[in-house]
């Protein structure tokens, strides 16, 4: 579905009235029928109707403001992500907002309605159809590539921050301790297994190749469900190496290991993604996989930048990096 804002003849068309009598209703300054108000109303709530006074205001110039999705703004790692971006965007005379994605229609009307000179998206959640119509609408996107966007054209940017090469750096790390048996903890919040994440789909490609016992789990809405859950399979499976999506599920992982007697590091290693504050004051230290946050700040910015001048030559803007594995006492 194309993208485009829902205008006043759209709400009159709904209603059955004019546009004049649209505008009486939205502005509050002339008297309508309460029958007539009650229809308009209802188009407006129906089409999800939202004045872009902004954009109008702004008539073709920038608001310089970017947006910043992504799919957990609780976590550290988003947290140090927004902060390098910040300091570069300011430099430009740009300021920057961080925000949850909701993964629903209403929140992409949200995005397209309000006025963002550029959005950079990193979030596992945000579908590639959403991804596509925000593109097709002209708005710069740059996007951190946490899963397959190979089906995504246009003009857009793209960073593979390294994450399928730091899950085989994971994997074999498990494999040189002597790790048969190993698990994938997947993010908390989402619905399923989602092979497509470069995370999970590394995990999956080098156990596959190194012909090692392998399984992921998923579907936990909480930390209090992931224990649960992981308490419940390792009753009836026997894992010697969990590879967290990210620290703090590797930590929960860690923690139902040690209730149930396990020594970490001796009779199953842990290894986490981000390299958070928390992987190393855990106990043990946590092994994590570093993503270069100062990097991909750098290459954000850049690609905001040209995408904004919107260059004919410019298409897909492509950037590749690369993961550090932080070795600690948990493998």
């Amino acid at each position: 579905m194309e993208l485009r804002p829902i205008t006043r003849k759209d709400i009159a068309k709904e209603a059955g009235v004019s546009e004049t009598v649209v505008s009486y209703v939205i502005n509050g300054n002339r008297y309508v029928l309460a029958e007539k108000r009650k229809r308009v109303e209802e188009a407006i709530e129906k089409l999800n109707y939202r004045p872009n006074t902004m954009a109008r205001a702004l008539k073709g110039k920038q608001s310089n403001h970017i947006l910043l999705i992504a799919d957990d703004i609780k976590g550290e790692y988003f947290g140090k992500l927004m902060s390098e971006i910040d300091q570069l965007a300011y430099k430009e005379g740009y300021f920057v907002t961080l925000c949850e994605d909701r993964a629903d229609e209403d929140f992409i009307q949200r995005i397209y309605s309000r006025f963002f000179d550029g959005i950079l998206i990193g979030s596992a959640s945000f579908s590639v159809e959403n991804i596509q119509r925000l593109i097709n609408a002209s708005i710069p996107i740059v996007l951190l590539e946490i899963k397959d966007y190979s089906s995504i054209t246009g003009s857009f940017g793209l960073i593979n921050t390294g994450l399928y090469d730091g899950a085989i750096t994971a994997v074999n790390t498990l494999y040189e301790k002597g790790r048969k048996s190993l698990l994938f903890l997947d993010r908390i919040g989402g619905k399923g297994t989602d092979i497509t994440d470069w995370r999970t789909k590394g995990f999956l490609d080098q156990t596959k190749k190194l012909k090692l016992n392998a399984d992921v789990l998923s579907g936990y809405q909480n930390a209090e469900e992931l224990d649960q859950m992981l308490s419940e399979y390792m009753k009836n499976a026997s894992i010697d190496g969990i590879v967290g999506r990210n620290d703090y599920v590797a930590l929960v992982g860690m923690q139902v290991c040690k209730n149930s007697g396990i020594r970490i590091g001796v009779d199953c290693s842990v290894i986490g993604f981000d390299d958070s504050r928390s992987a190393r004051y855990s106990d043990p230290p946590l092994t994590s996989i570093a993503i270069n946050q100062k990097e991909i700040a750098r290459a954000v910015i850049s690609m905001l930048m040209a995408l904004m001048k919107k260059d004919e030559n410019h298409q897909i803007l492509r950037e590749n990096l690369s993961t550090t594995l932080v070795m600690r006492e948990s493998v």
